[in-house]
C-alpha cells in the first residue's frame, strides 16, 4: 500500500473534499507508465445509486423494526464495508452493519455491530478491473514495478469511488425520515 498517498487522500476525505481526493488519485495513476489499471481513470460507480438506495432502505426497514422491539437500544449508525476486493477478484460486494453504540476515538467499536445484512450487494461496472486483479495474482505481475504502483493507486481509487457513490446517496438519505442517523462508509 502506498501509505503516503493514502494519508494524503484521507486528509482530503476528512475535509469533505472527496472530489479533490479522486482527482489526486487519478493524477497519480496517470503518472505511472500505462497498465491495465489505467482504465479506472474516469470510471465511477454512480450508476449503482438506485440499487444501493433500495439495498440500504430495505436494511433500514428491517433493523428499524428490530430496534423498535428492543427498547434498550436505539439505532445510531450504519457502516458499509466492501470485501477484500484486491484478493477476491471473482466478485466485489458490500455489506451493511447497524450500531446502537459508536466510538469516538478509534474504530474498534466496528466489531460490535448489532445487525448485518443477510445478503450482500454486488458491485457492478468494474468487472474488467476484477479481471486485471485476477491477472496480476495468477501471473504474479505484482513484482513488476509499474504494475505494483498502479495496483496500489487503483486500490485507493476504487475505495474513493465507492465513497463517492455512498456520499451521493447519503445526501439523499439524510434528507428523508432517517435524518440524524449516521452513515459510515469504508
Amino acid at each position: 500500500m502506498n501509505f503516503d498517498l493514502e494519508d494524503k487522500l484521507n486528509e482530503y476525505v476528512r475535509r469533505n473534499e472527496l472530489d479533490s481526493a479522486i482527482q489526486i488519485a487519478e493524477t497519480e495513476l496517470s503518472k505511472i507508465p500505462q497498465t491495465d489499471f489505467h482504465q479506472l481513470i474516469g470510471m465511477n460507480l454512480l450508476h449503482m445509486e438506485s440499487e444501493l438506495d433500495k439495498y440500504i432502505c430495505k436494511f433500514y426497514s428491517i433493523v428499524k423494526l428490530k430496534y423498535a422491539l428492543n427498547f434498550g437500544k436505539k439505532l445510531k449508525a450504519f457502516y458499509c464495508e466492501m470485501n477484500g476486493f484486491t484478493i477476491n477478484y471473482d466478485r466485489w460486494f458490500i455489506d451493511l452493519f447497524s450500531f446502537s453504540k459508536i466510538g469516538e476515538e478509534d474504530y474498534d467499536w466496528l466489531a460490535n455491530y448489532d445487525h448485518l445484512t443477510k445478503n450482500d450487494l454486488t458491485i457492478t461496472g468494474f468487472e474488467n478491473l476484477q479481471k486485471v486483479y485476477e491477472d496480476v495474482y495468477k501471473n504474479k505481475k505484482y513484482e513488476i514495478p509499474e504494475i505494483e504502483q498502479a495496483y496500489e493507486v487503483s486500490e485507493l481509487l476504487i475505495i474513493l469511488r465507492l465513497q463517492e457513490l455512498l456520499e451521493k446517496l447519503i445526501k439523499v438519505l439524510n434528507q428523508t425520515e432517517r435524518n440524524g442517523l449516521n452513515f459510515l462508509c469504508s
